[in-house]
């Protein structure tokens, strides 16, 4: 009987072994990022930086002045100029009436640049489409263009996911009033740590950081017990791990990059427990997700009322107050 219940045991792991690491992409991983078949030069430019690249002239017309270190770091291909130059509103909430403001003081991105400038302007470089426009933006999102998968699960919807809506990707420019930001998710220093959890802060839960200096500047070294650890089991929180600290906002707060990984559109590669912090997926593989999101993310999984979609398992990283975890249930996993 023993050895029949280890045969049975070691196969439950084996499959659970396998579906961690079993998912295959059929599209290119960089997807969107290809940008019409320029592919990486559409955003570092091998040469001359965002005026190798065409300035922002598809926008405004106008480019950095001369003289400034523009496509200096990371060969950026796009000019950060126009966009740096504005003062955003990030989706308004309990704390902030008016959003939550972010002003980059128009500079170029370098080295000591802090991360709200470099990893959210660079971003709205070409994702903004007021002010500052990037090329090869179509304003539509590429999955919903190659098809999106149909819903899946005990009481999924037979209809399409996303209706028959166009999903825009010019933040500032989104058919809604130009340049309104209020209804794209906070990023930014005031988008962080102390207010992403509700009802209580994310330490109630067991997600605690310390912030400090390491080889590549300053960091958060994460620490989770408790509920929080249990939801890491069931999920991870590598996004989590992707938030920013510096010198003058040592509380880790979100950019666009914690959300997404501008690499892979269409798969998470998890170092397991051991990665990120201990804040990765628990088993190790490649897992599916979509819209570039920097964590699993699927949309077509087969979820059922005791397993939780991954997409709504990735919000819950954040927002832990509505995991299941944070009230103490511990028997639903994640369906990936």
């Amino acid at each position: 009987m023993k050895k029949v219940m280890l045969i049975m045991l070691f196969i439950l792991l084996m499959v659970g072994w396998m579906a961690a690491q079993g998912y295959k992409f059929t599209t290119d991983e960089l997807g969107a990022h290809n940008n019409g078949g320029r592919g990486c030069a559409g955003c570092h430019a091998p040469h001359s930086g965002g005026r190798g690249a065409g300035g922002n002239q598809v926008g405004t017309g106008a480019l950095a002045p001369t003289g400034t270190a523009e496509g200096d770091y990371h060969l950026w291909g796009q000019d950060m100029w126009a966009i740096t130059a504005e003062t955003l509103y990030f989706g308004g909430g309990y704390t902030y009436s008016n959003g939550y403001p972010i002003t980059f003081g128009q500079q170029e991105w370098t080295a000591s640049t802090p991360p709200y400038v470099g990893l959210i302007a660079s971003c709205l470089s070409c994702h903004d489409g007021n002010v500052s426009e990037g090329a090869m933006m179509m304003n539509a999102s590429y999955e919903q263009q190659i098809g999106l998968p149909s819903g899946k699960g005990q009481y999924a919807t037979t209809l399409p996911l996303y209706g028959s809506a166009t999903i825009p990707t010019l933040l500032g420019n989104d058919n809604g009033k130009i340049g309104d930001y209020l209804n794209d998710h906070p990023v930014g220093p005031l988008a962080n740590y102390d207010v992403l959890s509700y009802p209580q802060p994310l330490s109630n839960y067991g997600l605690t950081y310390q912030y400090g200096v390491g080889y590549f500047g300053p960091a958060a070294t994460w620490t989770a017990t408790g509920q929080y650890a249990t939801f890491l089991a069931n999920y991870g929180a590598p996004a989590v791990a992707a938030m920013q600290v510096d010198a003058t906002y040592q509380v880790p707060y979100v950019v666009c990059t914690t959300c997404h990984n501008q690499h892979q559109m269409n798969v998470y590669a998890s170092a397991g427990s051991t990665g990120l912090g201990g804040l990765d997926i628990a088993a190790a593989g490649t897992y599916q997700t979509y819209f570039f999101v920097n964590s699993p993310y699927n949309p077509g999984a087969q979820w059922t009322p005791t397993l939780a979609p991954s997409t709504t398992q990735f919000c819950r990283q954040c927002h832990f107050g509505n995991a299941n975890e944070s009230f103490g249930v511990t028997s639903i996993g994640t369906a990936f």
